[in-house]
This record gives structure tokens, sequence and C-alpha cells, in this order.
């Protein structure tokens, strides 16, 4: 009776060991194991590594938010900023080459990437002189004699940079916008002109799988929505602009 309760003891045992190198082999088939191939017959073996299923998960993310390209828009969602305006009225001349401003760029084993950033530029410098200023007026160019504004701001993109998830191994689409400011008086002299750059990035993980579109143009509103809050700081402490604002608030006719 002992023997025989021994026998069946051993065969269960021996049955629970199949069963676990059973599913530790579909396990590695469904996480993915990885062998080193350099584990060759003569050579020191390496241990198998298995990938998690959420380190596939990031990366197959990554890989399907980065590749194929994309082709967006940035729409003018831009807000008027809520800052205590000047008590001038400030023109602004958008040059054609801003308003019709696409960022194009082919990326390897990526294809073709476009970024259209013109079509939300007029908006966004009305609603930011409109909360900046007490008045504002869009500009034919500088020096115009049929407009009575204080000053003319003229703006420019001079670069733009963008990376994708599948780039930088994270679930992010960045962008980089450097900009760069000519500020003319009345009558046209120039008064000051500074760079800018803005930033603006979305996790590609909040559009689903086929997010590179939503999420590329996201990341390219934040930055312009970026660009519209430093500007409102960086302003007035530009040292020539500086100058500029303290000689026309102290002006009887400001």
């Amino acid at each position: 009776m002992r023997g025989a309760l021994l026998c069946r003891f051993r065969r269960l045992i021996r049955k629970a060991c199949l069963v676990r190198k059973a599913r530790a082999s579909t396990r590695a088939m469904r996480t993915g194991s990885r062998i080193r191939r350099g584990a060759l017959p003569g050579r020191p073996r390496h241990r198998p590594t298995f990938v998690g299923a959420g380190g596939l998960a990031l990366f197959g993310f990554a890989l399907l938010a980065g590749c194929g390209g994309a082709s967006v828009e940035v729409p003018p969602e831009l807000p008027v900023p809520l800052v205590q305006p000047l008590p001038l009225k400030m023109g602004v001349h958008l040059p054609k080459e801003l308003r019709e401003y696409v960022h194009r760029e082919k990326l390897e084993q990526s294809g073709e990437w476009s970024i259209d950033l013109g079509g939300a530029q007029e908006r966004m410098f009305r609603n930011l002189l409109t909360g900046m200023f007490e008045g504002m007026e869009v500009v034919p160019e500088p020096g115009a004699t049929a407009t009575d504004v204080d000053a003319v701001l003229v703006p420019a993109i001079q670069e733009v940079q963008f990376s994708t998830p599948d780039q930088t191994r994270s679930e992010y689409f960045e962008v980089w916008v450097r900009y760069h400011f000519q500020l003319f008086d009345r009558d046209g002299t120039l008064i000051a002109d500074w760079p800018m750059t803005a930033y603006g990035k979305a996790n590609a993980h909040n559009y689903g799988m086929n997010s590179r579109e939503p999420a590329l143009q996201a990341a390219a509103l934040a930055a312009l929505r970026d660009a519209m809050a430093f500007f409102t700081v960086q302003f007035r402490t530009v040292p020539a602009v500086q100058s500029w604002l303290n000689a026309e608030l102290r002006s009887p006719s400001s």
C-alpha cells in the first residue's frame, strides 16, 4: 500500500513538472524570448533574455507611432493671454513666408513628415497682441504711413525640429519652433530683434495605436501655445524693448 502511494506521488510530481515546462515554453513564446546569436556550439552559451509583455507593448507602440510618416495642420486653437495689457497700440506685420510656413522632413525608415504651422500664425499673433496691448492692428509693412500704431512687430520662423517616439524610444512626440522677432518704431526704424525657442510635446499613448497625426498635431499646437506664453514674459525683458517701453510710457502722447 505504501509503495503504491509512493509511485502515485512520483507520477503526480512528474506530471506537475511537465505542466510547468509546457507553461514556461508557452510563456516564452508569448513574451518573445530572445537568445543571442553568439550562442553556437563551441561558444559559451548565454541565458535567454525574456522581454516582458509591457516592454513589447512599449516597443511595438513606439514603432507604430513613429513609422509611416504624417502630415498635419496645426489648428488655430490659441487663447488670448490673460495679462495686464500695456497702454499702447501694437502693429504686427505677418510676412507671406510666415503665413505659409510648412516644415517638411524625410526620416530614414519613417517616410515623409510635414507640419503646417503657417495657417495658425495670424490667429496666434492677433490673440497674443490683443491680450498684451490695449490696441493691435495687422499692418502691410513696418513704417506704413496709414497706420497709427506705436510700433510694429515682425515675427518669423527660423527653424522647426521634431522627434518621434521611435527616435527617442519614448511615448512622446516633441516639437521645437525657433522664432525671430523684429520690433520697428512708427517710422520703420529697427528698435530691437531677438530669438525665441518654443517647445511642445504630446504623449502618443493618449491617442491610441494610430497616433502619429493627432499626437504630432497636439505637440505642435503645444509649441505654439508655449511660444505665446513665453513671449508675454520675454518681451519686457529684452533690453532694447525695455528702453523703448520706458520712453513710450513716459511720453505724454502715450
